[in-house]
């Protein structure tokens, strides 16, 4: 009888153990394939009304991505854009632009392996 409680235990254990990890996985980052890729980005103030749009992709196993920053206005009219392919384990855009005050949207889209993911922000300047 201990023998087969003792088998049970472990049973009920090793399935635990397979399960709840993926249960509690709860992160931000973008899973493509077996690779795990993490983005930031933004739009910073540099001097006077020059701004840097800025975005860092990291690539830990280094598959081909495609990603392009984007600078819209309030009425999503295109300002500029950036972009590059690459498969350097950190991925860098930058662009400066001169902005007047108003409303802007910055996007970055982004393609690895087949998966594409879009991200936006809006400032008030």
């Amino acid at each position: 009888m201990k023998r087969k409680v003792l088998c049970v235990t472990l049973a009920l254990l090793m399935c635990m153990m397979v399960t709840v990890p993926t249960f509690a996985d709860s992160s931000k980052e973008t899973p493509i394939g077996r690779a795990l890729i993490s983005a930031s980005f933004g739009l910073k103030n540099t001097s006077g009304s020059t701004y840097r749009m800025w975005a860092k992709i990291n690539n830990p196993n280094e598959v081909s991505v495609s990603a392009t920053l984007v600078l819209y206005d309030v009425s999503y009219n295109y300002i500029t854009s950036v972009g590059v392919v690459s498969s350097d384990p950190l991925i860098s855009l930058n662009k400066y632009v001169s902005l007047s005050s108003g409303t802007y949207h910055l996007r970055l889209n982004y393609t690895a392996e087949g998966s594409t993911h879009s991200w936006e922000k809006t400032y008030n300047i």
